[in-house]
């Protein structure tokens, strides 16, 4: 074999391994919300606040692995397709059940089943968003409809402001039944909202207050990103570039 094309295979011996740990490294954050959301889901046994605090966890590595992938440029309509299902768990069925658990009990049953319409809606809105991922054979950048982290965000920030003290059991049941239909059905809607984590600025300023929040300053973070939230939800879908318009 000639010199060169030996020092050509012997680079890509080398660097076989870590091409490996560069296409591994998004998917090990992405795995490692199915285990917070898993544990958010049993840690709901009267330790509402560790429930949160994981499900905000998830959240930050959903930030995380997005922003990874496209530095190391390993972002693959397999990573897109494997944070979905991810997603579901940590932000639809945890905060869903963390829901159920903020809101009194007795309800009747059409509040029942308006409580469980996030389960349904988040279901559809990921079948409908990775068939686009899979036709485009690639990640999507924005996809139609509100993220489901927003939803998971309704029950965290609850607790966190400790609403039940705040505005009695009546008021946030029927506050909370209100939001978590109105976001449920804007997961479905056909509409596009800006990523917050495509850009490393608006990242940074999600991530650190996810991260201290659950330690430090809670009510007041938790407050603030109620606002910026509900503000997020209400207006960035008008900025938002629609499919077919040049940049």
């Amino acid at each position: 074999m000639p010199p060169d094309k030996q020092a050509t295979a012997e680079d890509v011996e080398r660097d076989g391994p870590r091409r490996l740990l560069r296409a591994a490294a998004p998917q090990v954050l992405t795995g490692a919300r199915v285990a917070l959301g898993a544990a958010a889901v049993a840690a709901l046994d009267g330790r509402l606040h560790t429930s949160a605090a994981l499900i905000t966890a998830g959240a930050a590595t959903d930030i995380l692995d997005g922003l990874v992938a496209r530095r190391l440029g390993v972002a693959s309509a397999f990573g897109a397709l494997f944070d979905t299902f991810s997603d579901y768990l940590c932000f639809v069925v945890a905060p869903w059940l963390l829901t159920r658990s903020l809101v009194a009990a007795g309800g009747s049953l059409t509040q029942e089943a308006l409580l469980g319409l996030p389960l349904l809606t988040g279901a559809l809105r990921y079948a409908r968003n990775s068939l686009l991922i899979v036709s485009a054979g690639r990640e999507v950048r924005e996809l139609p409809g509100l993220a489901t982290v927003f939803f998971a965000f309704l029950p965290v920030a609850a607790v966190f402001l400790d609403a039940r003290a705040l505005v009695g059991a009546s008021a946030l049941s029927a506050g909370l039944t209100f939001l978590v239909v109105a976001f449920s059905l804007l997961m479905v809607a056909p509409v596009r909202y800006p990523k917050l984590a495509k850009a490393p600025a608006s990242a940074a300023a999600v991530f650190v207050p996810l991260v201290v929040m659950p330690f430090f300053g809670t009510r007041v973070l938790a407050g603030v990103m109620v606002v910026a939230g509900l503000l997020y939800v209400s207006l960035a879908h008008l900025s938002a570039r629609r499919p077919g318009r040049r940049p």
